[in-house]
């Protein structure tokens, strides 16, 4: 079971057990079962985008951001993220450093700036491996050059580019941290961390794609270029022709050496549903090296295809029938009758 039907699940079951009362039991009960049905509908494998939601593998690529406030909760505290959460050898690793009167990700941490605060603040850092040895030594600069983009706007920034010091092995990824330390003249001190995913992967896309409809279901077939024999795994977002997310859907496949095809099977019954006419594009799509733990993230393509024009009358109108959510849709009406 994929994420999108474990939260599906996990969403309700913790309150008929623990929250709900002996009255509203059997009410949440068929909410649940109702909620299963509806999933069953679709395989693990193609699941749709509830109506207005983003992207979903954009929106699992947004890098967290950690907040730091001084001792006591003192401000202002300091905020740390990266550009983005992976990257790879040749990349320009781009780190930001925020020092604000509020923590911006937890509203219920008062910040008031500490009266001996004067001055500017001083922002250095360091990338360090998993090991705690210093990769490389940062000066973070708000003057609107390099990785800074806008000067005087309270984000400072720096760059690293990744080399071969730390690469892991093809098809093999790990963590790098960057710890980000902010001074000012009274020598008043913020420290924060966070950190990045150094990735290999063993196996990337070259933005070519093609895509059929075969039995009510659209295929979009991928080429892929593998330096090192292993398992991949493939996720695409399709968009309607506003840009919207309509489906996610995923596959994967232990790919030869060389340049490989992968297909990505989607089920039609969600885009029979979304009532689209008109070409489909495949909104963001990336590959990923399941060699190992953690598994080497690919890169993000975004707008890579465009299938041809389609009606939605093309695609199935048969549910896929999960079997066990609809057992388990079963059971919950039994208990709700």
């Amino acid at each position: 079971m994929n994420k999108f039907s474990k939260i599906a699940v996990l969403s309700v079951l913790p309150f008929i057990s623990s929250v709900a009362s002996a009255a509203d039991a059997p009410k949440l009960g068929q909410q649940a079962a109702a909620e299963y049905l509806t999933l069953s509908k679709y395989p693990e494998w193609t699941l749709p985008v509830p109506a207005g939601a983003p992207n979903p593998i954009l929106s699992e690529r947004e890098p967290d951001v950690v907040t730091r406030p001084g001792p006591n909760g003192a401000g202002p505290a300091l905020s740390v993220w990266a550009g983005e959460i992976r990257y790879q050898r040749g990349d320009t690793v781009e780190l930001f450093a925020q020092l604000e009167n509020r923590a911006s990700n937890d509203a219920d941490i008062l910040t008031t700036p500490s009266a001996n605060a004067k001055g500017p603040w001083a922002v250095s850092g360091e990338v360090v491996n998993q090991s705690g040895d210093t990769l490389a030594s940062l000066t973070f600069a708000d003057d609107g050059k390099g990785s800074d983009e806008t000067a005087g706007d309270g984000i400072y920034s720096a760059s690293y580019t990744l080399g071969e010091i730390g690469q892991p092995a093809v098809g093999q990824a790990t963590s790098l941290g960057f710890r980000v330390t902010a001074e000012n003249d009274a020598q008043e001190q913020r420290i924060a961390m966070n950190g990045f995913q150094y990735s290999h992967p063993a196996a990337t896309l070259t933005g070519k794609f093609t895509d059929r409809i075969v039995d009510g279901n659209l295929v979009i077939a991928a080429q892929v270029d593998v330096v090192k024999a292993g398992r991949v795994h493939l996720s695409g977002v399709i968009n309607n022709p506003l840009g919207e997310s309509l489906v996610i859907a995923q596959t994967s496949a232990v790919l030869g050496e060389g340049e490989q095809w992968i297909e990505l099977p989607v089920y039609g019954l969600p885009l029979r549903e979304a009532g689209v006419a008109g070409a489909l594009s495949l909104g963001a799509v990336t590959l990923t090296t399941t060699h190992g733990m953690p598994n080497a993230l690919g890169e993000v393509l975004v707008d890579a295809h465009s299938t041809k024009a389609v009606l939605p009358t093309a695609f199935t109108d048969k549910p896929f029938g999960r079997e066990a959510l609809l057992e388990a849709a079963a059971r919950l009406n039994a208990i709700a009758q």
